[in-house]
């Protein structure tokens, strides 16, 4: 295996890179400034010279596992902390993710810096890895909007894979507090009737709030309603699987091409992944910046209750009133949630989403090692 120094020789030069944030593009809140000072002071008092050389950093792009930082003065790669190896458990969470704010130390002479800490995260978005383990992993973090890319005219993709997919990534992002907003991409694929067909159901499933956008990198339908999601001074991320057109729509977003984008085969409409590092991009002005990571395969539900409760408000506040505790919402008599559906008040496909992934997450939950705690 090549050694560290090879790894990071390998890297993309930061001079040839175009699009990278700078340190103003992102917003650092109260909380976090108040952690990096806080950090700094206790620092202080064992090694003034490392607590002057400490400098307040955004983590804008992440290729192999080496950061790349955006501070006030500069933009540069740097490595981890030894601290950070030395920890397990519920503080291997605060790996530096891709939009984390971070203190990190620019010592004179280094052509790299090194984290020395994460600071506090306003979102976390995170996906389920660790099967019975119990391991989570941040795909960004301190996004304020993440876009659910759904392409359109796909052959493998029938109705109900496509109500799936959104549903569970609205529990995901729903449960690290984003906005979520549906993006169909690919609308140029579709008859005016097909699409009408899935924009309308996309919006049943997505719910009132919820943002539904219908796009054309080719022709440029939606691109503006899409960049009105991310104004200035906040940050949007985009999730889909591989093929899905987020690099494509993300290069209409720019107006020239920045990320590679690949083709799609033809016997299941899926990508290869093109997107192999974890990127921030800064949108031409008025617009704020916008994540992209490697299409993602699977999203599974593991320990998401708070997601599924927002995402489906009404269905929980039905089943209240059911006359069983433990009802399913499927045949019990005395089902506040049926009847809701039956009177109007509660959609039907909305219920059906919730019933499917509320039961894949209780099968997920009983899998788990006895000593997980979600």
């Amino acid at each position: 295996m090549p050694d560290e120094s090879a790894l990071v020789a390998s890297l993309p030069k930061v001079d040839a890179l175009h699009d990278v944030p700078s340190f103003d593009d992102l917003r650092v809140d109260d909380a976090q400034r108040a952690s990096f000072e806080q950090f700094c002071s206790e620092l202080a008092a064992a090694d003034a010279v490392a607590s002057s050389e400490m400098r307040l950093g955004w983590v804008v792009r992440l290729d192999r596992g080496f950061p790349l930082i955006a501070t006030e003065d500069a933009t540069f790669r740097a490595e981890h902390s030894v601290n950070f190896a030395k920890t397990r458990g519920e503080a291997e969470r605060l790996l530096p993710a891709i939009g984390d704010c971070v203190a990190v130390r620019v010592a004179p002479g280094h052509d790299m810096g090194v984290i020395e800490r994460v600071l506090p995260r306003r979102t976390a978005f995170e996906r389920w890895r660790g099967k019975n383990r119990g391991e989570r992993q941040v795909l960004a973090a301190n996004v304020d909007t993440i876009f659910i890319v759904q392409p359109l005219g796909s052959t493998r993709d029938t109705p109900e894979l496509i109500r799936d997919r959104i549903a569970r990534c609205l529990v995901l992002i729903n449960d690290c507090a984003a906005t979520p907003v549906v993006v169909l991409t690919k609308a140029d694929r579709c008859t005016r009737d097909e699409l009408d067909r899935v924009r309308a159901d996309a919006v049943r499933l997505a719910g009132d709030g919820v943002r539904v956008v219908t796009t054309s990198s080719a022709t440029g339908e939606g691109l503006d309603e899409v960049r009105s999601c991310v104004p200035a001074g906040t940050c949007a991320m985009i999730l889909g699987e591989s093929g899905a057109g987020k690099s494509t729509l993300l290069n209409a977003l720019l107006g020239h091409e920045a990320l590679a984008t690949g083709e799609v085969r033809e016997r299941d409409d899926m990508g290869r992944h093109t997107t192999v590092a974890r990127v921030m991009v800064s949108l031409p002005e008025p617009c704020g910046i916008i994540a992209d990571a490697p299409g993602l395969r699977s999203l599974p539900l593991v320990g998401h209750e708070r997601g599924l409760a927002r995402t489906f408000p009404e269905v929980v506040e039905a089943s209240h009133a059911c006359r069983f505790n433990d009802c399913t919402h499927t045949h019990e008599p005395g089902c506040a949630v049926r009847a809701s559906v039956e009177d109007g008040s509660i959609d039907p496909v909305r219920l059906e989403a919730f019933l499917s992934l509320a039961g894949e997450m209780r099968v997920s939950a009983q899998s788990l090692d006895p000593d997980v705690k979600l």
